[in-house]
Formats: structure tokens, C-alpha cells, sequence
């Protein structure tokens, strides 16, 4: 991420003439953080929440009809919003006090368009379609199999949800991984282990060696 986002943020910089719309103010920076898209609706008749165990709970309950009468809900699966996602290129609690400090000398909203008329730009062209998020394969036997090699991976790894490798959860990198849209190794968890597991067989290893070397053991081979 950090390769991607400071050539992006230098070409952004050297922007002659950016269009007025893509100013922002006091609202959408707002939107890195949580509760920042309710209180851009000036309504407060809404939910915010963060962290996937958050979502899910609230989820279920409205679900069950216990939290009811509500305008907007927002979930965010990253802890404090996105400005707190795995992928944030700083360090989010050093992200979150800069956006605190930026809000302060930011207008409340300046990208209003003038005449009232979105730029043609800011619409889309083409009808939403519709794409299964969770659908493995068109074939039922297949996605079947799939669904058990995700539950299978999912119990080798470490079950933290610490969202290093870019996923939410242990369950959506296990996903992922079924896809073929990463592999095991981007599990840090599992990769430090490993390392440590590696380093210390090594110096087991160099320590026989000099024990052998020095007479304090039998060579085995002898």
C-alpha cells in the first residue's frame, strides 16, 4: 500500500486546476472515521458502528427487531473506521488526531456544485448490476467443496481478525485464499511463526554442530 499511495498523493499534488467538487470540507474528510456519513445526513436518528464483531452484533439485532426506528445505519468491519483499516498507510491512531487537526481549519462542505447540477462525471453511465459477494462457483458440488476447503483453512489459522494480511476477518482471508485471490503466506501470524519456528531448528542445529566440533557430544556418525 505504501508503494501505491505516495506516487498517487504526488501526482495528486501537482494538479493544476482540480475541479471544485473534489474539494473537501469538514463532512467528507469526516467520512474516514466513524460516524462520520451519519452526521454528514444532519439527522440524528441514526447508528454507527466499528470493528466486524461490532457490525455483526448490530446487524443481528436489528435482525431480531430489537433496534428499530433508525434513519441510517453505518458499519465500518475496520476498527474507528477506515482511517483504522488494515491497509491505512500510517499509523491510525496518529492518522485519526491528523484528521482531527485537519477538520478544525476545513469549511463545512465546498464541494457543493454551484448551479446545483452534478458534473457528468460524478454519474454513472451503466445500470448496477447485481454480484454475489459469496458465491464460490456456479456449480453447486463445486462451491460445496470450496465452502469446505475455506472452513478447513480457516481452522489452521491464528482466529485474531488482526486484518494484517488485508482481510477483515480470518474467515474472509480463508475465502480468499479458496479464490486463488491470495495465498496462506500473506498471514503474518503464521509467517512470524514460522520464522521464529526456522531460526531456533538453526541454532539448534549450530549448537550441536559446536558441541560436536568441540568434543562435548558423540559424533553420531562415528
Amino acid at each position: 500500500m505504501r508503494d501505491v499511495a505516495f506516487p498517487l498523493l504526488g501526482a495528486m499534488m501537482d494538479l493544476d486546476d482540480p475541479e471544485d467538487y473534489t474539494a473537501a470540507g469538514i463532512v467528507g474528510v469526516g467520512w474516514a472515521s466513524t460516524g462520520g456519513e451519519s452526521a454528514a445526513m444532519f439527522n440524528e436518528n441514526y447508528l454507527a458502528a466499528d470493528g466486524i464483531e461490532n457490525c455483526i452484533r448490530v446487524l443481528e439485532q436489528i435482525d431480531n427487531e430489537d433496534i428499530q426506528n433508525l434513519d441510517f445505519v453505518e458499519l465500518n468491519a475496520c476498527s474507528g473506521g477506515c482511517v483504522g483499516g488494515a491497509l491505512t498507510v500510517s499509523n491510525p491512531y496518529i492518522a485519526q488526531a491528523r484528521l482531527k487537526s485537519l477538520r478544525r481549519y476545513l469549511p463545512v462542505s465546498p464541494n457543493r456544485p454551484t448551479d446545483g447540477v452534478l458534473p457528468d462525471s460524478m454519474l454513472k453511465k451503466r445500470p448496477l448490476e447485481y454480484t454475489p459477494s459469496a458465491q464460490f462457483s456456479d456449480d453447486r458440488d463445486e462451491a460445496m467443496h470450496m465452502l469446505r476447503e475455506m472452513e478447513d483453512i480457516c481452522r489452521h489459522l491464528p482466529g485474531i481478525d488482526c486484518g494484517s494480511c488485508g482481510a477483515p476477518t480470518c474467515m474472509a482471508f480463508a475465502e480468499d485464499i479458496v479464490k486463488g485471490e491470495t495465498n496462506a503466506d500473506e498471514c503474518t501470524v503464521i509467517m512470524r511463526s514460522l520464522f521464529h519456528q526456522t531460526l531456533s531448528e538453526h541454532e539448534q542445529k549450530a549448537v550441536m554442530e559446536k558441541l560436536k566440533a568441540t568434543g562435548g557430544m558423540p559424533d553420531e556418525n562415528a
